[in-house]
């Protein structure tokens, strides 16, 4: 049996501690119960992609978690559709225009994918991600060249709805995930960054990862800016971009 990493006793001092009044410690409460809620469902989701890499099949993964094959893969496997979730409520300001930026950027096209998520964070050139980058990649503007040159030339017609593709879903995603696992309350352009490497496929990755810029280098680099801005600001909330 798996021993609890956290403790009853632990969340309620730490909630009393924040709160001196007996309503903002119910309502903070409440707030903490919804992220341990989210904590639990990326916990579950992180073990889903370890077992699906070392080759389970849906059928098992279903018969761990207690339901069919069917329900595991709708609530685990990211489908193209016009609409994003969770919500963007952890998101920076900066984080959305790349998500905005990524839109325009395939106004001509279908799908909404990597590769334009990535030119989102690259346009958004004060966010961290873009930084990180620029810091990582082989030489000035190596990333935007190589990415560009991946991109499908074909010009269409504007479509009616524009579909965010499975990976780009998947990429969302994970963001999410970073930002927990990092111990961050926000999604950032960072996050996206790291999330866009942690699926591993796709254009966005694979020019990344071709310019130099890998998930371990991402990361070290996104923790030192981050612990930096706090050592030198007097509020360590939201440091991220």
């Amino acid at each position: 049996m798996v021993t609890t990493p956290v403790q009853l006793t632990d969340l309620i001092v730490a909630v009393a501690t924040e709160h001196g009044d007996v309503l903002g410690r119910l309502t903070a409460a409440v707030r903490l119960s919804g992220e341990l809620d989210e904590l639990g469902d990326h916990l579950i989701g992180h073990f889903v992609d370890e077992a699906r890499r070392a080759g389970a099949s849906w059928t098992d993964i279903g018969e761990s978690i207690g339901v069919t094959k069917q329900a595991a893969q709708k609530r685990f496997v990211p489908k193209e559709s016009a609409e994003l979730r969770p919500s963007f409520d952890r998101y920076t300001d900066r984080a959305r225009r790349v998500v905005v930026l990524a839109r325009h950027h395939a106004r001509f096209s279908e799908r909404i994918g990597t590769e334009h998520l990535l030119l989102g964070l690259l346009d958004e050139s004060g966010g961290l991600a873009a930084k990180t980058i620029a810091a990582l990649e082989a030489s000035e503007g190596t990333t935007r060249l190589v990415l560009l040159n991946a991109l499908d030339p074909t010009g269409r017609q504007p479509p009616a709805q524009q579909l965010f593709t499975a990976r780009c879903k998947k990429a969302l995603e994970l963001a999410v995930r970073e930002s927990l696992r990092l111990g961050h309350r926000f999604v950032g352009t960072e996050h996206v960054l790291l999330g866009l490497l942690a699926v591993g496929e796709g254009t966005a990755a694979e020019v990344l990862m071709a310019t130099g810029v890998t998930r371990e280098a991402a990361e070290a680099h996104v923790v030192a800016a981050i612990e930096a801005a706090i050592s030198r600001g007097p509020r360590p909330v939201r440091p991220g971009a």
